[in-house]
Protein backbone atom coordinates (compact mmCIF):
# COMPACT_ATOMS: atom_id res chain seq x y z
CA UNK A 1 0.00 0.00 0.00
CA UNK A 2 1.30 3.48 -0.91
CA UNK A 3 1.72 5.33 2.42
CA UNK A 4 0.94 8.64 0.73
CA UNK A 5 -2.54 7.49 -0.32
CA UNK A 6 -4.06 8.17 3.09
CA UNK A 7 -3.18 11.67 4.26
CA UNK A 8 -5.05 11.07 7.56
CA UNK A 9 -2.53 8.35 8.32
CA UNK A 10 0.51 10.41 7.37
CA UNK A 11 2.65 12.12 9.97
CA UNK A 12 1.74 15.78 10.35
CA UNK A 13 4.22 18.66 10.27
CA UNK A 14 5.66 19.36 13.73
CA UNK A 15 4.23 16.13 15.12
CA UNK A 16 6.72 14.09 17.18
CA UNK A 17 7.09 10.33 16.70
CA UNK A 18 5.37 9.70 20.04
CA UNK A 19 2.50 12.06 19.24
CA UNK A 20 2.10 10.43 15.80
CA UNK A 21 2.11 6.94 17.31
CA UNK A 22 -0.42 7.98 19.99
CA UNK A 23 -2.77 9.54 17.40
CA UNK A 24 -2.91 6.38 15.32
CA UNK A 25 -3.28 3.99 18.25
CA UNK A 26 -5.94 6.09 20.00
CA UNK A 27 -7.69 6.68 16.66
CA UNK A 28 -8.17 2.96 16.23
CA UNK A 29 -8.61 1.87 19.85
CA UNK A 30 -10.26 4.80 21.69
CA UNK A 31 -11.74 7.70 19.74
CA UNK A 32 -12.49 5.52 16.66
CA UNK A 33 -11.41 8.15 14.14
CA UNK A 34 -9.59 5.34 12.30
CA UNK A 35 -12.23 2.67 12.86
CA UNK A 36 -12.73 2.17 9.12
CA UNK A 37 -9.13 1.07 8.62
CA UNK A 38 -8.18 -2.56 9.05
CA UNK A 39 -5.46 -3.44 11.54
CA UNK A 40 -3.33 -4.84 8.73
CA UNK A 41 -3.56 -1.53 6.90
CA UNK A 42 -2.36 0.35 9.96
CA UNK A 43 0.58 -1.92 10.85
CA UNK A 44 3.12 -0.23 8.57
CA UNK A 45 2.08 3.25 9.83
CA UNK A 46 2.11 2.27 13.47
CA UNK A 47 4.99 -0.19 13.58
CA UNK A 48 6.84 0.37 10.29
CA UNK A 49 6.33 -3.25 9.14
CA UNK A 50 3.45 -5.22 7.67
CA UNK A 51 1.78 -7.58 10.15
CA UNK A 52 -1.38 -9.57 10.03
CA UNK A 53 -4.54 -8.03 11.37
CA UNK A 54 -4.60 -10.32 14.40
CA UNK A 55 -0.99 -9.59 15.39
CA UNK A 56 -1.40 -5.85 14.78
CA UNK A 57 -4.57 -5.78 16.89
CA UNK A 58 -2.84 -7.41 19.85
CA UNK A 59 0.18 -5.15 19.50
CA UNK A 60 -2.02 -2.04 19.39
CA UNK A 61 -3.91 -3.12 22.52
CA UNK A 62 -0.62 -3.26 24.33
CA UNK A 63 0.55 0.05 22.86
CA UNK A 64 -2.72 1.71 23.88
CA UNK A 65 -2.32 0.59 27.50
CA UNK A 66 1.28 1.79 27.59
CA UNK A 67 0.34 5.17 26.15
CA UNK A 68 -2.46 5.55 28.72
CA UNK A 69 -0.04 4.85 31.56
CA UNK A 70 2.38 7.42 30.16
CA UNK A 71 -0.42 10.00 29.91
CA UNK A 72 -1.56 9.34 33.48
CA UNK A 73 1.96 9.69 34.79
CA UNK A 74 2.44 12.91 32.83
CA UNK A 75 -0.68 14.35 34.44
CA UNK A 76 0.77 13.78 37.90
CA UNK A 77 4.34 14.68 37.12
CA UNK A 78 5.72 17.93 38.53
CA UNK A 79 8.02 20.04 36.40
CA UNK A 80 10.57 22.55 37.63
CA UNK A 81 8.28 25.34 36.41
CA UNK A 82 5.44 23.86 38.42
CA UNK A 83 7.60 23.80 41.56
CA UNK A 84 8.73 27.41 41.02
CA UNK A 85 5.17 28.52 40.41
CA UNK A 86 4.00 26.85 43.60
CA UNK A 87 6.83 28.47 45.56
CA UNK A 88 5.90 31.91 44.19
CA UNK A 89 2.27 31.32 45.11
CA UNK A 90 3.27 30.33 48.66
CA UNK A 91 5.49 33.40 48.94
CA UNK A 92 2.61 35.62 47.83
CA UNK A 93 0.27 33.97 50.34
CA UNK A 94 2.88 34.39 53.09
CA UNK A 95 3.26 38.07 52.19
CA UNK A 96 -0.51 38.54 52.39
CA UNK A 97 -0.63 36.90 55.80
CA UNK A 98 2.26 39.09 56.95
CA UNK A 99 0.39 42.25 55.91
CA UNK A 100 -2.72 40.93 57.70
CA UNK A 101 -0.63 40.41 60.81
CA UNK A 102 0.75 43.97 60.55
CA UNK A 103 -2.79 45.37 60.15
CA UNK A 104 -4.08 43.31 63.08
CA UNK A 105 -1.16 44.39 65.24
CA UNK A 106 -1.72 48.05 64.36
CA UNK A 107 -5.44 47.72 65.09
CA UNK A 108 -4.69 46.02 68.41
CA UNK A 109 -2.18 48.71 69.38
CA UNK A 110 -4.72 51.40 68.46
CA UNK A 111 -7.37 49.69 70.59
CA UNK A 112 -4.94 49.38 73.50
CA UNK A 113 -4.03 53.07 73.24
CA UNK A 114 -7.69 54.10 73.09
CA UNK A 115 -8.63 51.92 76.05
CA UNK A 116 -5.63 53.11 78.01
CA UNK A 117 -6.63 56.73 77.43
CA UNK A 118 -10.25 55.92 78.28
CA UNK A 119 -9.28 54.10 81.47
CA UNK A 120 -6.92 56.90 82.43
CA UNK A 121 -9.65 59.50 81.93
CA UNK A 122 -12.13 57.37 83.85
CA UNK A 123 -9.69 57.10 86.76
CA UNK A 124 -9.08 60.85 86.72
CA UNK A 125 -12.84 61.50 86.74
CA UNK A 126 -13.41 59.03 89.58
CA UNK A 127 -10.66 60.72 91.58
CA UNK A 128 -12.28 64.09 90.94
CA UNK A 129 -15.67 62.77 92.04
CA UNK A 130 -14.24 61.24 95.21
CA UNK A 131 -12.40 64.46 96.01
CA UNK A 132 -15.57 66.53 95.61
CA UNK A 133 -18.73 66.55 97.67
CA UNK A 134 -21.78 65.99 95.54
CA UNK A 135 -25.32 65.66 96.87
CA UNK A 136 -26.90 62.24 96.99
CA UNK A 137 -29.61 61.79 94.41
CA UNK A 138 -32.60 59.85 95.68
CA UNK A 139 -35.10 58.17 93.38
CA UNK A 140 -38.72 59.21 93.95
CA UNK A 141 -41.38 56.94 92.56
CA UNK A 142 -43.57 58.60 89.93
CA UNK A 143 -47.03 57.25 89.26
CA UNK A 144 -46.98 56.27 85.57
CA UNK A 145 -49.42 58.06 83.33
CA UNK A 146 -50.60 57.33 79.83
CA UNK A 147 -51.11 60.03 77.25
CA UNK A 148 -50.82 60.62 73.53
CA UNK A 149 -47.61 62.67 73.63
CA UNK A 150 -44.00 62.89 74.82
CA UNK A 151 -41.66 65.85 75.24
CA UNK A 152 -38.51 66.08 73.11
CA UNK A 153 -36.18 68.33 75.12
CA UNK A 154 -32.96 69.80 73.73
CA UNK A 155 -29.87 70.12 75.93
CA UNK A 156 -27.37 71.42 73.44
CA UNK A 157 -24.20 73.53 73.48
CA UNK A 158 -24.01 73.97 77.25
CA UNK A 159 -20.33 74.95 76.99
CA UNK A 160 -19.87 74.32 80.69
CA UNK A 161 -16.59 75.82 81.89
CA UNK A 162 -16.75 78.97 79.78
CA UNK A 163 -16.21 82.18 81.73
CA UNK A 164 -17.52 85.13 79.71
CA UNK A 165 -18.18 88.68 80.80
CA UNK A 166 -18.81 91.16 78.01
CA UNK A 167 -21.50 93.66 76.97
CA UNK A 168 -23.73 90.96 75.52
CA UNK A 169 -23.08 88.01 77.80
CA UNK A 170 -22.38 87.06 81.37
CA UNK A 171 -21.80 83.33 81.64
CA UNK A 172 -20.01 81.03 84.05
CA UNK A 173 -20.70 77.81 85.94
CA UNK A 174 -22.99 79.53 88.45
CA UNK A 175 -25.02 81.19 85.70
CA UNK A 176 -25.24 77.85 83.91
CA UNK A 177 -26.74 76.27 87.02
CA UNK A 178 -29.38 79.02 87.22
CA UNK A 179 -30.24 78.41 83.58
CA UNK A 180 -30.72 74.70 84.27
CA UNK A 181 -33.19 75.57 87.06
CA UNK A 182 -35.14 77.93 84.83
CA UNK A 183 -35.21 75.40 82.02
CA UNK A 184 -36.40 72.65 84.35
CA UNK A 185 -39.33 74.80 85.54
CA UNK A 186 -40.34 75.49 81.94
CA UNK A 187 -40.20 71.83 80.97
CA UNK A 188 -42.33 70.76 83.93
CA UNK A 189 -44.89 73.47 83.09
CA UNK A 190 -45.07 72.40 79.44
CA UNK A 191 -45.37 68.75 80.45
CA UNK A 192 -48.28 69.49 82.76
CA UNK A 193 -49.99 71.63 80.15
CA UNK A 194 -49.96 68.76 77.62
CA UNK A 195 -50.19 65.93 80.17
CA UNK A 196 -47.03 64.51 78.58
CA UNK A 197 -46.15 60.93 79.38
CA UNK A 198 -42.39 60.67 78.74
CA UNK A 199 -39.47 63.06 78.38
CA UNK A 200 -36.64 62.49 75.89
CA UNK A 201 -33.58 64.66 76.56
CA UNK A 202 -31.25 64.99 73.58
CA UNK A 203 -27.82 66.42 74.33
CA UNK A 204 -26.23 66.95 70.94
CA UNK A 205 -22.72 67.99 71.79
CA UNK A 206 -20.52 70.73 73.22
CA UNK A 207 -21.61 69.98 76.74
CA UNK A 208 -18.17 71.21 77.84
CA UNK A 209 -16.35 74.25 76.52
CA UNK A 210 -13.09 72.36 75.96
CA UNK A 211 -9.99 74.10 74.70
CA UNK A 212 -10.13 73.95 70.91
CA UNK A 213 -9.43 77.68 70.41
CA UNK A 214 -6.80 79.72 72.21
CA UNK A 215 -9.38 82.42 72.96
CA UNK A 216 -11.51 79.75 74.60
CA UNK A 217 -8.70 78.03 76.48
CA UNK A 218 -7.57 81.18 78.26
CA UNK A 219 -11.12 81.90 79.48
CA UNK A 220 -11.94 78.42 80.76
CA UNK A 221 -12.53 78.62 84.48
CA UNK A 222 -12.20 74.85 85.00
CA UNK A 223 -9.90 72.41 83.32
CA UNK A 224 -11.53 69.85 81.06
CA UNK A 225 -11.86 67.18 83.77
CA UNK A 226 -13.57 69.66 86.07
CA UNK A 227 -15.78 70.64 83.16
CA UNK A 228 -16.80 67.03 82.52
CA UNK A 229 -17.60 66.31 86.16
CA UNK A 230 -19.29 69.69 86.65
CA UNK A 231 -21.64 69.45 83.69
CA UNK A 232 -22.30 65.75 84.31
CA UNK A 233 -23.43 66.58 87.85
CA UNK A 234 -25.71 69.34 86.56
CA UNK A 235 -27.25 66.99 84.01
CA UNK A 236 -27.59 64.23 86.62
CA UNK A 237 -29.53 66.56 88.95
CA UNK A 238 -31.57 67.77 85.96
CA UNK A 239 -32.54 64.22 84.89
CA UNK A 240 -33.23 63.18 88.49
CA UNK A 241 -35.62 66.11 88.89
CA UNK A 242 -37.38 65.31 85.60
CA UNK A 243 -37.82 61.69 86.64
CA UNK A 244 -40.32 62.73 89.31
CA UNK A 245 -42.58 64.38 86.71
CA UNK A 246 -42.62 61.87 83.84
CA UNK A 247 -43.26 58.17 83.46
CA UNK A 248 -39.91 57.67 81.75
CA UNK A 249 -36.94 59.94 81.07
CA UNK A 250 -34.67 58.92 78.19
CA UNK A 251 -31.23 60.41 77.63
CA UNK A 252 -29.53 60.39 74.23
CA UNK A 253 -26.38 62.18 73.19
CA UNK A 254 -23.70 62.71 70.59
CA UNK A 255 -20.34 64.45 71.00
CA UNK A 256 -19.55 67.94 69.73
CA UNK A 257 -16.46 69.52 68.26
CA UNK A 258 -15.54 71.47 71.43
CA UNK A 259 -14.82 68.24 73.29
CA UNK A 260 -12.23 66.87 70.92
CA UNK A 261 -8.95 66.01 72.59
CA UNK A 262 -6.65 67.57 69.99
CA UNK A 263 -7.33 71.28 69.35
CA UNK A 264 -6.22 70.80 65.73
CA UNK A 265 -9.36 69.61 63.95
CA UNK A 266 -7.32 68.13 61.10
CA UNK A 267 -5.36 65.92 63.50
CA UNK A 268 -8.14 65.12 65.96
CA UNK A 269 -9.72 61.67 65.74
CA UNK A 270 -13.49 61.81 65.25
CA UNK A 271 -14.03 59.03 67.79
CA UNK A 272 -12.08 60.72 70.60
CA UNK A 273 -14.44 63.27 72.14
CA UNK A 274 -14.65 64.01 75.86
CA UNK A 275 -18.43 64.49 75.66
CA UNK A 276 -18.68 60.69 75.38
CA UNK A 277 -17.50 60.36 78.99
CA UNK A 278 -20.58 62.16 80.26
CA UNK A 279 -23.06 59.43 79.36
CA UNK A 280 -20.75 56.89 81.03
CA UNK A 281 -20.73 59.06 84.17
CA UNK A 282 -24.50 59.57 84.16
CA UNK A 283 -25.21 55.86 83.73
CA UNK A 284 -23.24 55.13 86.90
CA UNK A 285 -24.52 58.15 88.84
CA UNK A 286 -28.20 57.44 88.15
CA UNK A 287 -28.17 53.66 88.14
CA UNK A 288 -30.72 53.50 90.96
CA UNK A 289 -33.31 55.58 89.12
CA UNK A 290 -35.76 53.06 87.73
CA UNK A 291 -37.37 55.36 85.17
CA UNK A 292 -34.25 57.00 83.72
CA UNK A 293 -33.09 55.13 80.63
CA UNK A 294 -29.72 55.29 78.87
CA UNK A 295 -28.81 53.60 75.61
CA UNK A 296 -32.39 53.35 74.32
CA UNK A 297 -31.29 54.49 70.88
CA UNK A 298 -29.00 53.32 68.07
CA UNK A 299 -25.53 54.84 67.87
CA UNK A 300 -24.75 54.49 64.17
CA UNK A 301 -21.39 56.17 64.64
CA UNK A 302 -19.68 58.42 67.17
CA UNK A 303 -21.09 61.34 65.16
CA UNK A 304 -24.69 60.16 64.63
CA UNK A 305 -27.53 58.32 66.35
CA UNK A 306 -31.06 57.20 65.45
CA UNK A 307 -33.96 57.64 67.87
CA UNK A 308 -37.58 56.50 67.81
CA UNK A 309 -40.19 58.84 69.28
CA UNK A 310 -43.81 57.68 69.17
CA UNK A 311 -43.07 55.66 66.01
CA UNK A 312 -41.25 58.50 64.23
CA UNK A 313 -37.59 58.11 63.28
CA UNK A 314 -35.21 60.91 64.25
CA UNK A 315 -31.51 61.17 63.42
CA UNK A 316 -29.25 63.12 65.78
CA UNK A 317 -25.97 64.92 64.98
CA UNK A 318 -23.99 67.77 66.48
CA UNK A 319 -23.80 69.62 63.17
CA UNK A 320 -20.10 70.36 62.72
CA UNK A 321 -19.95 67.82 59.85
CA UNK A 322 -23.29 68.78 58.34
CA UNK A 323 -23.12 72.34 57.10
CA UNK A 324 -23.52 71.70 53.37
CA UNK A 325 -26.64 72.38 51.35
CA UNK A 326 -27.22 68.64 51.02
CA UNK A 327 -26.80 68.03 54.75
CA UNK A 328 -30.37 66.88 55.41
CA UNK A 329 -30.35 64.54 52.42
CA UNK A 330 -26.97 63.05 53.37
CA UNK A 331 -28.01 62.45 56.98
CA UNK A 332 -31.24 60.80 55.84
CA UNK A 333 -29.31 58.45 53.55
CA UNK A 334 -26.64 57.65 56.16
CA UNK A 335 -29.32 56.94 58.76
CA UNK A 336 -30.96 54.38 56.49
CA UNK A 337 -33.70 56.58 55.04
CA UNK A 338 -37.28 57.20 56.17
CA UNK A 339 -36.11 59.85 58.65
CA UNK A 340 -38.93 62.05 59.96
CA UNK A 341 -36.73 64.63 61.68
CA UNK A 342 -33.10 65.60 62.25
CA UNK A 343 -31.98 66.85 65.66
CA UNK A 344 -28.95 69.10 65.42
CA UNK A 345 -27.10 71.87 67.26
CA UNK A 346 -23.75 73.69 66.83
CA UNK A 347 -25.06 77.04 65.56
CA UNK A 348 -26.20 78.37 68.96
CA UNK A 349 -29.78 79.30 68.08
CA UNK A 350 -33.14 77.60 67.90
CA UNK A 351 -34.37 76.86 64.43
CA UNK A 352 -36.98 74.72 62.68
CA UNK A 353 -37.19 73.96 58.99
CA UNK A 354 -38.37 71.32 56.54
CA UNK A 355 -35.79 70.26 53.95
CA UNK A 356 -36.74 67.78 51.24
CA UNK A 357 -39.58 66.49 53.39
CA UNK A 358 -37.42 66.07 56.51
CA UNK A 359 -37.92 68.28 59.55
CA UNK A 360 -34.69 69.87 60.82
CA UNK A 361 -34.84 70.81 64.52
CA UNK A 362 -31.89 72.85 65.80
CA UNK A 363 -31.39 73.37 69.51
CA UNK A 364 -29.87 76.59 70.81
CA UNK A 365 -27.11 77.19 73.33
CA UNK A 366 -26.78 77.99 77.04
CA UNK A 367 -23.84 80.20 76.16
CA UNK A 368 -24.84 83.47 74.51
CA UNK A 369 -22.05 85.49 72.92
CA UNK A 370 -18.52 84.64 74.02
CA UNK A 371 -15.54 86.63 72.76
CA UNK A 372 -15.16 84.33 69.77
CA UNK A 373 -18.74 85.09 68.69
CA UNK A 374 -18.16 88.81 69.21
CA UNK A 375 -15.14 88.83 66.88
CA UNK A 376 -17.06 86.80 64.29
CA UNK A 377 -20.14 89.05 64.70
CA UNK A 378 -22.32 86.05 65.59
CA UNK A 379 -25.22 87.24 67.70
CA UNK A 380 -27.16 84.85 69.88
CA UNK A 381 -29.04 84.61 73.15
CA UNK A 382 -29.27 81.61 75.50
CA UNK A 383 -32.19 79.39 74.53
CA UNK A 384 -33.30 75.78 74.15
CA UNK A 385 -36.25 74.02 72.55
CA UNK A 386 -39.04 71.71 73.70
CA UNK A 387 -41.11 69.78 71.15
CA UNK A 388 -44.41 68.05 71.92
CA UNK A 389 -44.53 64.81 69.90
CA UNK A 390 -47.43 62.50 69.10
CA UNK A 391 -47.70 59.50 66.79
CA UNK A 392 -48.21 61.99 63.94
CA UNK A 393 -44.93 63.76 64.66
CA UNK A 394 -44.18 67.15 66.19
CA UNK A 395 -47.41 68.79 67.31
CA UNK A 396 -45.96 72.04 68.63
CA UNK A 397 -42.64 73.64 69.55
CA UNK A 398 -41.66 75.86 72.48
CA UNK A 399 -38.68 78.21 72.34
CA UNK A 400 -37.44 78.49 75.92
CA UNK A 401 -35.48 81.64 76.74
CA UNK A 402 -32.77 80.86 79.32
CA UNK A 403 -31.82 84.45 80.12
CA UNK A 404 -31.76 84.59 83.92
CA UNK A 405 -31.65 88.38 84.07
CA UNK A 406 -27.98 88.78 84.97
CA UNK A 407 -26.04 91.66 83.42
CA UNK A 408 -22.45 92.81 83.54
Amino acid sequence: MDMTEHTILAKRPGESELEYHRRLVYGKQLDKTLADYDYSELSEYVYGKPYSADITRRMMYGSCRTLQLLDEEAEHSVTADDILGEIEAKKLELQKERYKMYDQRNALNKLIRERSRQEELNEIILDAVEAGRYPSLEYEYHQPIQSDNDLLVSLCDIHYGADVDNHWCLYNSDVCREMFRKYLDNIVTIGRRHNSENCIVWANGDMINGNIHHSIAVTNKENVIEQIVGVAELIAEFLAALSSHFTKVRFVCVAGNHSRIDPNKDKALKDERLDDLIEWYLTARLQNFENIVFGDYSKIDSTMYVLNVRGKKFAGVHGDYDGGKNGAHDINVMAGGDVYGILTAHKHHNSTDTVQGVKVIMGGSFLGMDDFCVTKRIYGSPEQMVCVCTKDGIECIYDVNLDVGLTT
